[in-house]
């Protein structure tokens, strides 16, 4: 199997990810690479993506295993971006025997929230480095929520251009575009949904925290 890492950019933040799929699968078949089907009565290609994400949200860090077969990373990657749509970019290509299920296994993401002001970025790290617990308030199924989030955020980084937020993925999960909407009321932030981009994904292992091109480097597992 070939796992994919992909930036998803430009007009395709904006595609879902039921869209992205059925995207997948027309540029792979447009590549002419032979790609194994699953079994049953209807037979569907095998690609098992990493967690979805909010849509708007931009990622230089996406993954999708491919069950492609006869064909090298190398191979691989460059047939994909001969066929890719636009706002998709293959960045590496990896292989391992089968799928690194990178779905259930990415436990956090890091996201940077691009900011300009330099006061707002001194205004969140001393918040969220003295801060025990901070509510997020957002709609969902045209309910009002109210969420305590402290432990979804998992790490805050002040770099040249902005912050990078650590956030909780999966079974777990606080989704960027939600953060970003409470940090515009709380502290008047300029930045936008469309600005912000995710930068590393993690899985958790016994060993700890890894990033997934490590894991991906070392054959998947």
């Amino acid at each position: 199997m070939i796992t994919l890492k992909y930036e998803k950019t430009s007009s395709a933040v904006f595609v879902s990810h039921i869209d992205l799929l059925r995207n997948f699968v027309r540029i792979l078949r447009r590549t002419g690479i032979k790609i194994e089907f699953s079994q049953g009565f209807n037979p569907h290609m095998l690609l098992f993506f990493s967690p979805p994400m909010a849509v708007g949200v931009a990622s230089q860090c996406e993954y999708v295993t491919v069950g492609a077969v006869d064909v090298t990373p190398e191979e691989f990657l460059a047939a994909f971006n001969r066929c890719a749509s636009e706002g998709l970019h293959g960045v590496a290509a990896y292989y391992s025997e089968k799928s690194p299920n990178l779905a259930g296994r990415v436990t956090e993401n890091d996201y940077l929230f691009p900011v300009k002001n330099a006061e707002y970025t001194a205004k969140l790290a001393e918040f969220f480095g003295n801060c025990t617990e901070y509510y997020i308030e957002y709609t969902q199924k045209k309910e009002q929520v109210r969420k305590e989030v402290s432990s979804q955020i998992r790490g805050v980084k002040i770099v040249e251009n902005g912050v990078v937020f650590t956030l909780a993925t999966g079974n777990d999960n606080l989704r960027a575009d939600r953060l970003l909407q409470q940090l515009k009321k709380d502290f008047g932030l300029e930045t936008e949904v469309t600005d912000i981009l995710k930068i590393k994904q993690y899985v958790g292992g016994k060993d700890g925290i890894i990033e997934v091109d490590l894991l991906l480097e070392g054959g998947g597992f």
